[in-house]
């Protein structure tokens, strides 16, 4: 009877892992909690600074634990006129990245986005254009996923903004949740560090 009872409470407990909450907020919500996954490129862009490395793979921690590793990195430098522009290909991998808190808690990426990135620079100023591909999975408190077809534009400094920072950028493609599928070809401002929404039940 012991043994039973015993067995009983850990599958409760396996049950009980994870979350339930699904992306809430429509648009701008599923644009948000792509953001949140998006920042971790942030680091790549920071890789293409001159002078360049080409070498291995970059890690970018996430604020709320864990970690998003890109690495399969192909380059291609190109110059002229005002600025230098950067193109590399690459793949991230998020690892129980834990990008950012809901009121339900913290959601946790994991799973692999290819990134196409061109990141310019022209006149001391760095953007960043880059192309999103895959699904990953969000869990902690959620039980949901991104996935995305999709391009991003945006400021680099706005990429890699934290604190509650408003940043704007431009979206052209897809985002798909468990809940929905929403086609962006728009400016959407987000918050650096926002919280993900949460959906409202279902009764």
């Amino acid at each position: 009877m012991k043994r039973i009872a015993l067995v009983a409470l850990a599958t409760s407990a396996l049950v009980g892992c994870g979350g339930t909450a699904k992306i809430g907020g429509g648009k701008e919500g599923a644009a948000q909690a792509f953001f949140a996954a998006s920042s971790a490129t942030s680091a790549g862009a920071n890789r293409s600074a001159q002078p360049l490395d080409v070498t291995g793979s970059v890690s970018w921690k996430c604020p709320e634990g864990g970690e998003a590793s890109l690495q399969g990195f192909s380059v291609n430098v190109g110059g002229g006129g005002t600025g230098t522009n950067v193109q590399q290909s690459f793949t991230v991998n998020y690892n129980n990245c834990g990008a950012a808190k809901s009121d339900e808690g913290v959601a946790v990426f994991n799973g692999p986005f290819t990134v196409s990135q061109s990141v310019v620079t022209t006149n001391g100023a760095v953007s960043v254009d880059q192309t999103f591909k895959g699904r990953i999975e969000v869990r902690g408190a959620f039980n949901d996923f991104i996935e995305a077809d999709v391009k991003q534009q945006v400021a680099v400094s706005g990429l890699s903004s934290t604190g509650g920072a408003a940043v704007t950028m431009k979206l052209v493609g897809t985002i798909k949740t468990s809940t929905e599928t929403y086609t962006y070809n728009e400016d959407v401002a987000v918050t650096a560090g926002g919280k993900i929404a949460v959906a409202a039940t279902k009764m």
